[in-house]
């Protein structure tokens, strides 16, 4: 089977430590955009699981793919080995939510494949990763506790925004680890309303900056530039601005000029999962 699987934009974020986890509380408008991983997956006639990244054999090792297949082996009948090639479009570490897309995509296949049940969005959240239930789902959504709690979220409008990618990522795990130092301080996050309903920020964006001065500068230095405000999506470096039609986030893009990174522009989509094949 082979599918494309999409990543996201987190619109807004906003984190509180969770009690009874090791993972943090979350809230957040999240939606699939056009921005792809295209993944091949069979069933493999040898008892081991032969998982290659294409482009990035680091990845090979150990990845979320990994996890999910762990997951589905802890909590379900699964038997079975499996073949998977993944061609990576979604940068890692920039917040757009590739390694996530892969694992749902992965488990989606898998279940469709073999007819099995899935476990439930708590166990993969705690698991494999927070955005997976998202992805999962597929669809806009408000995504809530630690992120096994997925709510549709409709969104008429046309949504496009202007992606500016870092030539360096972030690691989630350090910008969580340093969001728990920082929020002793009681930072303020700031907040923009964009379509007069929609409310943009990110808790994340202080831990961000602190581990990475680089990207608050290469933001300051794009809002001056484009007049445009600026944000933080997810926990990596991958910063975005929000527009209402596509010429005008074309328009941005050409009179972009910064070192150290490359631009795209994408657009919402109503599904983050796709079938290329049987």
């Amino acid at each position: 089977m082979k599918v494309k699987t999409a990543a996201k934009i987190n619109l807004n974020l906003s984190i509180q430590n969770s009690p009874d986890s090791n993972l943090h509380k979350l809230d957040s408008l999240i939606v699939p955009i056009d921005l792809y991983d295209e993944i091949d997956i069979c069933i493999a006639n040898e008892n081991k699981d032969n998982i290659v990244f294409t482009n990035n054999k680091n990845l090979s090792k150990e990845s979320t793919i990994h996890k999910a297949i762990a997951c589905l082996r802890r909590n379900t009948n699964l038997t079975n080995f499996f073949n998977i090639k993944i061609d990576k479009g979604i940068p890692i570490e920039a917040g757009l939510g590739g390694g996530s897309s892969d694992a749902a995509a992965v488990l989606i296949a898998i279940k469709k494949m073999l007819d099995i049940q899935l476990p439930d969005h708590l166990v993969i959240a705690n698991e494999v990763g927070s955005d997976v239930p998202f992805f999962i789902n597929g669809k806009p959504a408000k995504v809530t506790n630690i992120g096994d709690k997925v709510e549709d979220y409709f969104i008429e409008k046309e949504i496009f925004f202007l992606i500016i990618l870092p030539n360096f990522g972030l690691s989630t795990k350090n910008v969580f680890h340093q969001w728990d130092i920082l929020t002793k301080e009681n930072l303020e996050t700031e907040k923009h309303t964009v379509f007069d309903s929609i409310e943009v920020f990110n808790d994340a964006s202080h831990a961000a900056f602190y581990l990475e001065p680089r990207l608050k500068e290469m933001k300051d230095l794009i809002e001056e530039e484009l007049d445009k405000n600026i944000f933080l999506t997810g926990t990596g470096s991958a910063l975005f601005a929000v527009f209402d039609n596509k010429d005008d986030a074309d328009l941005c893009k050409e009179k972009l000029v910064i070192d150290n990174c490359s631009t795209l522009v994408t657009k919402k989509i109503d599904y983050s999962y796709k079938e290329l094949s049987d």
